[in-house]
């Protein structure tokens, strides 16, 4: 029985594991078995942390909900590979070594956020306890200013920062600036008080986007209440003052970092990119190792007709899954492979900006296609949803 493992139970994983289960079929759990580790019990839906700033709201999914006949779960982190005797050394909960041989072997192993270090001030958005603290901290402050007579002085306890324009960012800021509105009138305070400044260090927000989208972009956040602050590098968080690097201060009562994500694979001595990301060849595989691939954020990978490189997304993630579920049915069955990387096919952001509004933006043949309002959050919607495996 042909064994594929797969390391990772993000969106790349899970979606592999469905891949694979639509190719094989009535092949699953006869001729091949499929094994799925993570160090976490479920898959963690991490493109929605900001929401739990503002909510209880739950994004662990159990991984077992995404096995069928002939998939299992293995809880354990992926320390070390033994390429020549097709072994992986996954570390269990008791902190004892347990290998696992496979056939073929799928780092699915995704990104992490970035940290900003606390000698910077604020608190970076970067997992559910640092997303409970900056609610906690966005209350208090509310409760201080309820206290406070001068309009000015709540003004600034009222301004929230968020210093990092990516999609995160902008659904951070949009997220909170609804939110705190909401909660400061019920703390019988005027919600016109509260200020969301979001500081980008790009020449303007949606950086791979047309000006003229960007330009859409701001004036929708623009109405919702946010200054955006572009070519703006912050640096530091003292003392109720953001100081950026040009020497401006601004008044705020927290700063709330979004640096985006990272990618941190070392200790597996794969050739690795600059940006720390495995190379691999356009079938997935990583270098000098044709049983060994990659595919999602962890895996540089680019169209070789076109040289465009796959960003760290859901939407590049998903097509690449296709191809190497096709590609490992190939393999498996002995039938030569000629499915390849492409890049995805159109341009397309989709962002969330607060509860019921959205921006959707597509490009495809040179023309640009923009959706807002609250048929733009029920297409982000769904795509988060998609992307879990949730609908």
């Amino acid at each position: 029985m042909k064994h594929i493992v797969i390391l990772g139970g993000g969106y790349a994983g899970i979606n592999l594991l469905n891949g694979l289960k639509k190719e094989l079929g009535p092949l699953l759990g006869k001729e091949v078995k499929i094994t799925l580790v993570d160090k976490n019990s479920f898959h963690f839906r991490k493109v929605l942390l900001f929401k739990t700033i503002v909510e209880d709201a739950d994004l662990k999914v159990p991984l077992e909900r995404y096995c069928t006949e002939g998939m299992e779960y293995v809880k354990g982190e992926a320390i070390a590979c033994n390429h020549d005797k097709k072994e992986v050394a996954i570390k269990i909960e008791t902190e004892q070594i347990q290998t696992i041989p496979y056939d073929y072997l799928v780092l699915a192993l995704g990104s992490v956020m970035r940290e900003v270090p606390s000698t910077q001030g604020g608190v970076t958005l970067s997992n559910m306890k640092a997303a409970l603290d900056i609610r906690q901290k966005l209350l208090s402050l509310i409760q201080v200013a309820k206290t406070e007579e001068n309009r000015e002085v709540r003004r600034k306890l009222l301004r929230i920062a968020i210093v990092g324009g990516g999609i995160t960012g902008i659904e951070t800021s949009c997220e909170l600036c609804v939110w705190l509105k909401e909660e400061v009138q019920k703390a019988g305070l005027d919600p016109d008080e509260v200020g969301v400044i979001l500081f980008d260090a790009k020449d303007y927000v949606l950086h791979g986007a047309p000006v003229k989208v960007s330009e859409r972009l701001a004036y929708e956040l623009e109405k919702l209440g946010i200054t955006l602050l572009s070519k703006t590098r912050v640096k530091q968080f003292e003392n109720g003052q953001i100081l950026c690097t040009d020497g401006t201060t601004y008044a705020a009562g927290e700063c709330i970092w979004t640096p985006g994500v990272k990618v941190n694979l070392q200790e597996f001595h794969f050739p690795l990119s600059h940006t720390n990301q495995i190379v691999v060849t356009d079938t997935y595989r990583i270098e000098g190792y044709s049983h060994i691939f990659a595919i999602g954020d962890c895996a540089r990978i680019i169209d070789k007709k076109t040289n465009q490189v796959d960003g760290m997304t859901c939407k590049e993630a998903i097509p690449q899954v296709a191809r190497l579920s096709k590609i490992l049915k190939n393999e498996i069955s002995g039938i030569a492979n000629f499915i390849t990387h492409k890049a995805y096919p159109v341009k397309l952001y989709c962002i969330s900006l607060g509860p019921n509004n959205g921006f959707v933006w597509v490009q495809k043949w040179g023309l640009d296609f923009i959706v807002s309002g609250k048929m733009g959050a029920r297409i982000r919607e769904r795509t988060w949803d998609q992307a879990s495996l949730l609908v």
